[in-house]
This record gives C-alpha cells, structure tokens and sequence, in this order.
C-alpha cells in the first residue's frame, strides 16, 4: 500500500439517535470501498452526541454495532479507522479507537490518553496508558484521539516509532477550530509524517463542532481542507513524500533524544 486510499467522514451525528448513526456510517463504508478506498476514517465519539451524560452512553466490544463494522470491513475489503466510541472495559470506560482490517477483525485498539476537562471526559471516562501505534497492512501509522494532539510527546513518540501517518480523529469545537488547524499543521511538520484530522460538525445542546478535517503532508502543506458540513472525500497519500520531506528538510535526522532525557 504505497500510496494509500483514504476516505474521510465528516459527520454530523445525530443526538440521542445511536442505531441512525450507525446505520448511516455502514453505508458510507460500502459508498467508500465502491470510491476506490483502501481505508475509511470516522471522528471522534461518533456513535453519540456530547456532552457524554453518564454510563449509558457506554457499549461494549460483544455489541452489535462493533460486529456491524466488522462485517462492512470484511465485506468491502476495507481497513476502517472506527474514530472512537465510548467502550466499557474491565479497567474502566474508555474513549477507544477501534482499527478493523479487511479480514473483518479488529486489529488494533487504542485508548485516548488525554480525556478533555472542558468536556467533562475525565469524570465520565478513564485514561488509556498505551501509544496508538498500529500497522496499516505494511505502513506504520499512530492514532491520536482529539485532544492528543494537544501533546507534541505523544505524536513524537509515534513518529519515532516508525509512524509515516497519523490519524486524528476528532470531537474540536467551532469556537476552538483554529487550534484544530494549527495543532494538525504543526505535528506535520515536526515529524515530517502525514496527519490525517476527521472533525464532526454536529450542534449539540451545550456544543457545536466545526468540521474542517484536514490532510497534511510531511511538508506541511494542507492537502485537503473541508468545510464545516457533513461530506465524504478521498485523498491518496504519496508516502515517498515521507521520505522526501526528511531528505529535504532533516528535521527528523536531527532530533537529540539522548539530551532531552538529560532534561527530565
């Protein structure tokens, strides 16, 4: 997978309405394979609308709705990036990514590691412990979940761990949209990777979210760029830019981790 087919999903969930969502999502999958793509990104807690109110937000991985995907990914030979859902574990509720392969499994899991106060997250759900990192049949990739990308170290840590795309799947209110761009902008470009951000753009009683996913790549340069409504669109992602971007440029060759640890 050279050179990667990715559908983007700009959603507008529907509150209070799971079984609409879902339904609405797995025909945007068969409408994705048929459009050529190899993978499908959702945003962020797509299943629900915010603010999470409590543990019947919350569904398990034995749910209907995660072996619906499954199905679809195996069905249209299709890697699906699932956002997140709110996903009751025996270590507590997680905001969790969900990565099913074309096999119809799921191949990876990935724990938000930082819940959004400002969302109330942290009083609702738990931490992950673990980095996103996972591989896209032969391409290492990492996942971030929304206010991750606040956090230069995590997608270092991914990067430097051999990541070449970083998939961002968010919840970012209108009122905040101009961090979305900048902070997708910027991790590009200081890992010299591809980003991959997938907004929501629903209103909610007490939120609004903007839209705008973006595609970055290694240089920094916004290759797609959405409006705030709810649509799909396709991008293919040349990773020989990876490759260019860091001959060009260097940043990555020059990083000095045995001096930043001195620092700790």
């Amino acid at each position: 997978m050279d050179n990667p087919r990715v559908g983007i999903l700009q959603l507008e969930v529907i509150r209070d309405d799971a079984a609409k969502n879902a339904r609405y999502v797995l025909g945007q999958i068969r409408d994705a394979a048929r459009a050529g793509c190899d993978v499908l990104v959702l945003p962020e807690l797509w299943n629900v609308a915010f603010p999470l109110l409590g543990p019947h937000v919350l569904i398990s991985e034995d749910n209907p709705l995660v072996g619906s995907i499954a199905n679809a990914a195996f069905r249209n030979e299709t890697w699906i990036i699932a956002g997140s859902m709110a996903i009751s574990t025996e270590a507590g509720p997680r905001n969790r990514c969900l990565v099913f392969s074309p096999d119809g499994e799921v191949s990876f899991r990935y724990d938000k590691v930082h819940l959004y106060p400002g969302l109330d997250e942290p009083n609702i759900l738990s931490p992950g412990v673990s980095p996103g990192r996972f591989n896209l049949g032969e391409v290492p990739c990492g996942v971030l979940i929304c206010f991750d990308v606040e956090f230069p170290e995590l997608a270092r840590r991914l990067s430097s761990g051999g990541a070449r795309i970083l998939f961002v799947p968010g919840a970012w209110k209108t009122e905040y949209i101009r961090f979305w761009r900048a902070l997708l902008v910027s991790r590009a470009i200081e890992n010299q990777v591809f980003v991959v951000g997938v907004n929501r753009c629903d209103r909610g009683r007490n939120s609004s979210f903007g839209g705008q996913s973006l595609v970055v790549d290694p240089f920094g340069d916004v290759i797609l760029h959405m409006d705030d409504a709810p649509r799909f669109q396709r991008v293919v992602l040349d990773l020989s830019r990876v490759d260019s971007a860091r001959r060009e440029h260097k940043v990555v060759s020059s990083w000095r981790p045995e001096i930043y640890r001195r620092w700790s």
